[in-house]
């Protein structure tokens, strides 16, 4: 019967849209706790951005009813991007889920919705997302730090707590990157991702366009070329990205707007605009923080 519920489970996320299901123990992530407490470490200046992430250890803590992690991959790989948007904006950002405009917005609910109906006790979110994913059998772990699976690493990771004991998937811990492959250590313009798997925060481009205290010094400003949210470069460069962006269908709300987010356009984009458009889709900045788009968008001009 056990068998027959996760099955269920899992019938239901496809169903939702995502494209692979597993599920793992609510048991602590010791390996993920000792990666934080590594980079915290390796990097004090940063240790801020990390330490919060520590919350996540232990599922119980919080949740003690928690049993088991339901994780589920999404695929965002199979939208066509307009002209004009690739190496200014991350993928990610451009066809993020939780953006109201996209179709996949509500897929989250409808597997709260179905889990709930099933009869579980049921939390979203919580626990390490990626590290979820990996113990449930759905991902694996490349050398630039992001999850991967079949679809490549154009893949977000989702999860949820429920309060059955359900038999878990089998974990898969052991990367699949190509033996001795550096591609992506190697074309990190910052030197974030210094060696294979280890990520320096506070010197990623994706941080840097949105989430860095300003000024950003020198040293990084110069090198983060056109980028101006997010970045994609350690991922385009992934042999085991090659052909996983399958663009078979169309993106029409980033399409309607597509020219107001050329290079040009969001440096001297108005006020308004900014709040009544761009904003929702990109809500990392705060809608009073206009100038950073402006800046970023002006380096991009000059780079």
């Amino acid at each position: 019967m056990t068998a027959d519920l996760v099955q269920q489970i899992k019938d239901l996320a496809l169903g939702a849209g995502y494209i692979a299901c597993g599920v793992t123990t609510a048991d602590p992530f010791p390996e993920f706790e000792r990666e934080i407490k590594d980079r915290m470490a390796r990097f004090p200046e940063a240790a801020d951005l990390y330490s919060w992430l520590l919350r996540r250890v232990d599922p119980r803590a919080k949740n003690p009813w928690a049993n088991s992690i339901v994780a589920c991959v999404n695929w965002y790989g199979k939208f066509r991007i307009p002209d004009g948007l690739t190496g200014h904006i991350g993928r990610h950002y451009l066809f993020d889920r939780r953006a109201k405009a996209c179709p996949e917005y509500e897929m989250p609910r409808r597997m709260t919705a179905g889990l709930r109906e099933l009869g579980f006790r049921t939390r979203r979110g919580g626990v390490p997302d990626r590290w979820a994913g990996a113990r449930a059998g759905v991902t694996r772990f490349g050398r630039n730090c992001f999850a991967y699976s079949e679809r490549g690493s154009w893949i977000t990771v989702e999860t949820w707590l429920v309060d059955a004991e359900l038999p878990p998937d089998e974990p898969v811990l052991e990367p699949g990157c190509p033996d001795g492959c550096r591609a992506c250590v190697e074309a990190c313009p910052t030197k974030a991702l210094s060696e294979p798997f280890k990520m320096r925060w506070d010197h990623c481009i994706a941080h840097l366009t949105y989430g860095s205290p300003e000024p950003v010094p020198e040293e990084l400003w110069s090198k983060m070329g056109k980028w101006i949210y997010g970045c994609d470069v350690c991922q385009e460069v992934c042999p085991m990205n090659k052909g996983a962006w399958d663009p078979v269908e169309p993106a029409p709300w980033i399409e309607e707007v597509a020219h107001l987010l050329q290079i040009e356009a969001l440096a001297e984009m108005d006020a308004r605009t900014y709040a009544e458009v761009v904003h929702p889709l990109f809500w990392y900045i705060p809608v009073d923080n206009l100038e950073r788009w402006h800046r970023n968008a002006r380096r991009a001009m000059g780079a």
